[in-house]
């Protein structure tokens, strides 16, 4: 083999070292990307069923607190009203 022979096939073998490395680079890149994007939508999610969470634990409050003041308001009115001091039931 001539010089020539051996200095195009050192020159393809590290055209063909570079690309590869290249594309690893690059591959690594586009994951860690893919893992940023990933974590934001995952911390997202987390905000949003804490909120739920939050309104779903007001709306059970909600439900007892409205259903202890018709109980005192039906108490209040039977008092007043019929005189009687039963309580409703």
């Amino acid at each position: 083999m001539d010089w020539n022979s051996l200095l195009t096939i050192g020159l393809a073998i590290i055209t063909i070292l570079n690309f590869a490395f290249g594309r690893g680079d690059k591959n690594n890149k586009d994951t860690a990307d893919r893992n940023y994007r990933q974590g934001i939508l995952d911390q997202q999610l987390k905000t949003i069923t804490e909120k739920l969470d939050k309104i779903e634990r007001k709306l059970d409050n909600y439900d007892s607190e409205i259903d202890t003041r018709i109980d005192n308001k039906i108490e209040v009115h039977l008092k007043e009203y019929h005189k009687k001091e039963k309580k409703y039931e």
